[in-house]
């Protein structure tokens, strides 16, 4: 009897192999593995993704952060399904296309269009500079791009280059906006080399 469990166990593993198979065919090839970053490329641009100013909406639980101390946004602000906010409480309810005026306040809401979340798998809260890179670099956990993509990402995107002009008492990231698209473009000519930790 318990030869016969095995053989059925072993059928029962066989017939799962081509469904396997057919899945990691349907999800494409995986991409390029990422060549070791021995001169630091990548450094420059963790230092711009995991500043308040990126970080804050590259989170893991849908919630938005606030403030460079990443506190977690006050009324129970949540990015939904859809990283644009709550049925009846989205995003653009206080976050304008454009920052409000220093009349507001310096913590009045910042403002850029196409104001939203993240996707969940590009997640800068609490992760490490490999991890980071490895997910900027592979379309399955970047929102589909390739890295010309990725460039442009960070060259034109105008939910990206706010983060540079953030209005009110907010500091911006470390590299200037075409510090960063060079640090990317060099990053990405290099083949887009990851950290080894």
């Amino acid at each position: 009897m318990a030869t016969h469990d095995r053989w059925l166990k072993l059928i029962r593993a066989a017939a799962l192999v081509p469904a396997l198979a057919l899945a990691g065919a349907a999800a494409g090839p995986a991409p390029a593995p990422a060549p070791a970053d021995e001169h630091g490329l990548f450094e420059p641009i963790r230092s711009v993704v995991q500043h308040p100013r990126c970080r804050n909406c590259h989170v893991a639980d849908g919630r938005p952060r606030q403030y460079d101390a990443g506190f977690v946004h006050g009324q129970n602000v949540q990015g939904g399904t859809d990283g644009r906010g709550m049925p009846g409480l989205p995003c653009t309810t206080c976050h304008q296309d454009a920052n409000a005026p220093a009349a507001a306040g310096p913590n009045a809401p910042p403002g850029a269009p196409n104001w939203h979340l993240a996707p969940k798998e590009m997640v800068w809260v609490d992760v490490g500079a490999r991890d980071i890179c490895l997910r900027l670099r592979d379309p399955a956990s970047n929102g589909g791009k390739d890295l010309d993509q990725i460039l442009h990402h960070f060259a034109e995107d105008k939910l990206v280059a706010w983060g540079w002009q953030p209005g009110g008492a907010r500091r911006p990231p470390p590299l200037s906006h075409a510090q960063t698209v060079a640090a990317v473009k060099t990053w990405i000519d290099a083949g887009a080399p990851c950290p080894s930790t």
